[in-house]
């Protein structure tokens, strides 16, 4: 008799056949597999009430991202008799009925977590506004099996007319407004997400792609026009470089900080795209305009996410390309790249106080500089073998035109091996085999005067008569006028828009 009830039940969800199964049903739609959430901020977000639908076969012990543990309070689950309180063990909530689809129900305390953690990747308070990624506030199995995805809703806050919520996970193609959703596989580097009185402007700087920039309140020297203008503009020259923007849409949280420049930026992807970015209290529209940190912050969002000890090519590629498509759109001069460069890599190269291998890695000089270096290489490899036809921002384009970007975690392997079909050498391969994996030196004064850059001080001046000048003049080489505008790239993963 129970094997034909739930036969019934499977069949045509009929209610009141088995309790405990129906109390995994959730409002919100999507895959019967997914991990659904009801999130209602309140006391404008300083709190979150939030209610959880987790489908048979899920794992009985739930967490939240290391550290958020002591935030979550008054978890209960609801079973045939009412609902029941799960005690935390350790870093984990047991709840066995998940085995069989569980519904749950808890308080998140964002304000008191913010205090705590004070971290961009754990949760911050920026004034009135609380910043934390979903997987910091979502309890979650501690494995999500192959294809399963997590989806949460966040209605209109109570207790706050001006409060608002923001975030870089993509919009759900189904189920009610404000609803949010991507790979569960992925949650535990969601993307940035806040809470509170924000100005969004929701912007289309480049064809086909939306621009949320949300600004915290504070004492900032420019208006929003000018912070919508920076953005919008950072967002066409990255287009303009890679030939069309690599998402379809992007959440800019912009915070005011002290200071006369913008000072830090931090971007999170793996299910949508999100940038947050600090600005100083007393930043002129100059420093604005000659801004690299949201154009670096932007080159990000063309890479796959890799694996921690990769992290090296991935801020490698951001710290190489990002004066390099400010210099081809025409923003600084050539001379100005190669200074940086200049100045720069030997701070990446191996010494007794670093590890040899880019591989693991952990010094930032190392990750930074010492990844920028690999990306010099290997532009002038692919240069050289194709004989200056194409370079490490056509590589780079091949992972773009294959699906890669920000929004995805790749595995390494995928990254070098797709880079290298684009452009027809192995390059990449190659490179990382040499300078990634073992002991590498690099004559960089010697190759910089092969490429003709003479470093006089702390200026530098290029000459044209050096045996490489050639490829060092095309990397920079400013694009021609005629260019058509970029839009979005085709293959961007669709979304509709994130934000109320």
């Amino acid at each position: 008799m129970r094997w034909v009830c739930a036969a019934v039940v499977l069949a045509i969800a009929a209610p009141g056949c088995a309790a405990r199964d129906s109390h995994a049903v959730s409002p919100l739609g999507g895959s019967r597999t997914s991990w659904r959430y009801d999130v209602v901020p309140v006391a404008d977000g300083a709190e979150l009430a939030i209610e959880a639908w987790l489908p048979p076969g899920s794992l009985a012990d739930l967490v939240v991202k290391s550290g958020a543990e002591p935030f979550v309070r008054d978890l209960e689950v609801e079973d045939a008799d009412g609902w029941s309180d799960v005690p935390r063990r350790g870093a984990a909530f047991h709840v066995p009925e998940c085995s069989r689809g569980c519904h749950l129900r808890y308080r998140f305390a964002l304000r008191r977590a913010a205090g705590a953690l004070h971290s961009v990747d754990g949760a911050k308070a920026w004034g009135p506004v609380l910043e934390a990624s979903p997987s910091v506030w979502l309890l979650h199995p501690t494995l999500a099996p192959e294809g399963t995805r997590y989806r949460f809703h966040v209605p209109a806050p109570v207790g706050g007319e001006g409060t608002t919520f923001v975030t870089g996970v993509f919009a759900a193609d189904d189920g009610p407004p404000d609803t949010y959703e991507a790979e569960a596989a992925n949650i535990g580097v969601a993307p940035y997400a806040a809470f509170g009185p924000m100005h969004v402007h929701h912007v289309e700087a480049v064809a086909g792609t939306t621009l949320d920039v949300a600004i915290v309140p504070g004492a900032l020297a420019v208006d929003d026009s000018a912070i919508v203008g920076w953005a919008s503009r950072s967002a066409r020259t990255m287009a303009r470089f890679f030939g069309c923007f690599p998402i379809e849409r992007v959440m800019v949280l912009v915070v005011p900080d002290d200071g006369t420049t913008v000072r830090h930026g931090e971007t999170m992807g793996d299910g949508g795209a999100s940038i947050v970015v600090e600005v100083g209290s007393r930043a002129t529209r100059e420093a604005l305009d000659t801004d690299w940190v949201l154009p670096h912050e932007m080159t990000h969002l063309a890479v796959p996410s890799v694996a921690r000890r990769h992290h090296w090519l991935e801020e490698g590629l951001a710290v190489y390309l990002q004066p390099i498509a400010r210099a081809r759109a025409g923003e600084i001069p050539p001379e100005e790249v190669w200074r940086e460069f200049a100045a720069g890599m030997p701070r990446g190269m191996p010494s007794s106080g670093l590890p040899e291998a880019l591989d693991g890695a952990r010094d930032w000089a190392r990750v930074y500089w010492g990844g920028a270096t690999f990306c010099l290489m290997a532009d002038l490899e692919i240069r050289l073998r194709t004989r200056n036809r194409l370079g490490l921002a056509d590589a780079l384009r091949g992972v773009l035109a294959s699906g890669g970007s920000v929004a995805s975690v790749w595995d390494f392997q995928r990254v070098l091996e797709t880079a290298d079909a684009a452009v027809g050498v192995p390059a990449l391969e190659t490179m990382h085999d040499e300078m990634s994996r073992r002991a590498w030196t690099v004559d960089l004064p010697a190759l910089f005067a092969s490429l003709g850059v003479v470093v006089e001080g702390q200026n530098v001046r290029l000459v044209d008569d050096a045996p490489l000048a050639a490829l060092r003049r095309s990397i920079t080489e400013p694009l021609p006028e005629a260019a058509p505008e970029p839009a979005a790239c085709p293959w961007a993963a669709p979304s509709r828009m994130a934000q109320r």
